[in-house]
């Protein structure tokens, strides 16, 4: 909903692209043609600029899941989100929540978001083709900072090759582990991503993402996926990405030490994973 609140058009694609990286580490029946999605939209209409908000949105939605290939056979919708409160009203922000599911061919190929302790690189493959942006990003809120540029993704064709470039190392067992970016950012994902493994940790380097500083490495919420590849199957992958013109960027590998490093223009900063 934060994006949403600067976009109604950006919230309702990076929803539907949430949805879908959540999936992308499944070895679907079919890769991207496989999924179907149900819209939930829950906007407080019949206020002023809501309307069109919510108009823009639809149809942003609507756009983007054509442009993909993929089907919203089904939904809902709650549009009176407003309570009063005596001479006060209080409008629900404009959402709309994306399911969405898929028939799985091979569930044992399915990719976890656990990193494995072996020697391994840990790319970031980007589904967005854009500048990275803190607007609408959970780091934002933290701060009541809302922002005036959501993440954008570049073509639905870029993000189309993207999902099914990664299904081929799916399908290929190309992949140890695999996790999204999206609330928190990639930092939160590096984090989530060492949970399950009590042993270990990361040490990255972040220098060379789509970012205008640290703050934004850390917390855009662009699309994106992390996937970690043994270092015997690193040129597959990359040749892989490459051909369906998927931007990638090796960032790091496992680590001895129980913290995520991460390197940035030269200045290391440690997060600890247990406190």
């Amino acid at each position: 909903p934060q994006a949403a609140l600067i976009d109604p058009a950006a919230g309702s694609v990076l929803a539907i692209a949430e949805s879908l990286t959540n999936l992308v580490g499944a070895n679907l029946n079919g890769g991207l043609s496989a999924v179907s999605l149900s819209a939930n939209w829950m906007w407080p209409c019949r206020n002023l600029g809501e309307d069109a908000g919510l108009y823009a949105a639809v149809k942003a939605c609507s756009d983007f899941a054509c442009a993909l290939g993929i089907n919203i056979p089904t939904g809902k919708d709650s549009l009176s989100m407003t309570q009063k409160y005596g001479k006060k009203k209080v409008l629900a922000p404009g959402t709309v929540i994306i399911s969405a599911a898929g028939e799985v061919k091979d569930v044992k190929k399915t990719v976890t978001p656990v990193v494995a302790n072996k020697k391994s690189t840990l790319y970031y493959v980007d589904f967005s083709n854009s500048a990275m942006q803190l607007g609408g990003s959970a780091f934002a809120q933290s701060i009541n900072y809302l922002g005036t540029e959501a993440p954008q993704i570049a073509s639905p064709e870029y993000f189309a090759n993207a999902f099914n470039a990664v299904q081929d190392l799916v399908d290929n067992d190309l992949l140890l582990a695999a996790h999204d970016v999206s609330a928190g950012g990639v930092i939160t994902t590096l984090l989530e991503m060492t949970f399950a493994n009590v042993n270990g940790g990361l040490n990255v380097d972040l220098s060379e993402l789509d970012a205008k500083d640290l703050e934004t490495a850390l917390f855009s919420e662009n699309p994106a996926i992390v996937v970690q590849v043994v270092n015997n199957k690193c040129k597959a992958v990359e040749r892989i990405l490459a051909e369906c013109g998927v931007k990638f960027i090796a960032i790091g590998e496992p680590t001895a030490e129980r913290a995520v490093i991460v390197n940035y223009n030269g200045e290391e900063y440690l997060f600890g994973i247990d406190y």
